[in-house]
C-alpha cells in the first residue's frame, strides 16, 4: 500500500534539438510489455531514463494506472507523485502490488515541494504547466529535488493547439515551445530537448482522435 501524507556545466544553447516520436508507442526493449495505452504518459515512461534503484518523482498525478508500467523498467524504483485531488488515493488503493517498488503519494496545495535537495534521478509531468500561477517556482523546486545529472520531462500542448479548443478558455494558459524552452535555460539546465508527442484517445461521440503534444527535456547539470 502506498504511503499518504500531506504537502518538487555551461549551457550549450546549440545543442537543443527537435526531434519526431512514432505516432505509437514501440514495444519496450527492457521490459518486453507494450504500453497499454497509446497515451501521453505511457510515452513520457517509455521516453524515461530509468535505472536499477531510480528515485523518481511526478508532478501532478492524476492517475495511477501507469504505475504498474512504470515499476516494470528498472528494479528497486523508488516512486513520489504529488497530487491535488483526493480521487487519485482512492484509485492508488486499487494496484494489488508495487512489485517490490517503494511508493509515496503526496498532496500539494502550490509549488513547493516536500523533498530534500538532490533527491531524485528523474522527474515529468504531464498536462500541468497551463495551471501554475508562476510555472519558475514550479520549474525551481523541480530542478532544487534533482539530482546532478537527473532528468526533467514536461510535456504540454502547445500554444497554437490549445488555445483554440472550447473547453481550455478560461483557467488554461497555453505556452509556445520556445517559451518553455527558455523557462528550461533560465533555471540552469542543459542538453535541452523537444520532441513532437500525440496522444490517441476517444472523444465523447466514442471517435478515435489524435492530439499533438511537445515533451521538453532537460538535464540538471
Amino acid at each position: 500500500m502506498p504511503e499518504l501524507r500531506n504537502a518538487p556545466q555551461e549551457i550549450n544553447y546549440y545543442t537543443m534539438e527537435e526531434q519526431e516520436d512514432p505516432i505509437t508507442l514501440m514495444l519496450d526493449e527492457k521490459t518486453d510489455v507494450l504500453p497499454p495505452k497509446n497515451s501521453l504518459i505511457f510515452k513520457l515512461l517509455q521516453d524515461s531514463p530509468l535505472k536499477n534503484e531510480a528515485k523518481v518523482l511526478e508532478i501532478g498525478l492524476k492517475s495511477t494506472e501507469h504505475l504498474s508500467y512504470l515499476f516494470q523498467k528498472a528494479e528497486n524504483i523508488s516512486y513520489s507523485g504529488t497530487y491535488h485531488t483526493e480521487a487519485v488515493t482512492n484509485s492508488a488503493f486499487s494496484i494489488d502490488e508495487a512489485r517490490g517498488n517503494a511508493m509515496d503519494l503526496i498532496k500539494t496545495t502550490d509549488h513547493q515541494l516536500d523533498f530534500e535537495d538532490n533527491s531524485f534521478d528523474y522527474c515529468f509531468t504531464a498536462n500541468t504547466i497551463y495551471f501554475w500561477p508562476d510555472p519558475i517556482k514550479y520549474l525551481t523546486e523541480s530542478h532544487r529535488v534533482l539530482k546532478s545529472g537527473g532528468k526533467m520531462n514536461l510535456a504540454f500542448v502547445e500554444k497554437n493547439f490549445g488555445a483554440h479548443l472550447p473547453w481550455t478558455q478560461l483557467d488554461f494558459k497555453f505556452y509556445e515551445i520556445n517559451e518553455v524552452k527558455s523557462l528550461f535555460k533560465q533555471l540552469g539546465f542543459t542538453n535541452i530537448e523537444v520532441k513532437k508527442l500525440t496522444e490517441t484517445i476517444i472523444d465523447q461521440n466514442g471517435e478515435e482522435i489524435t492530439k499533438p503534444f511537445i515533451m521538453v527535456s532537460g538535464q540538471k547539470k
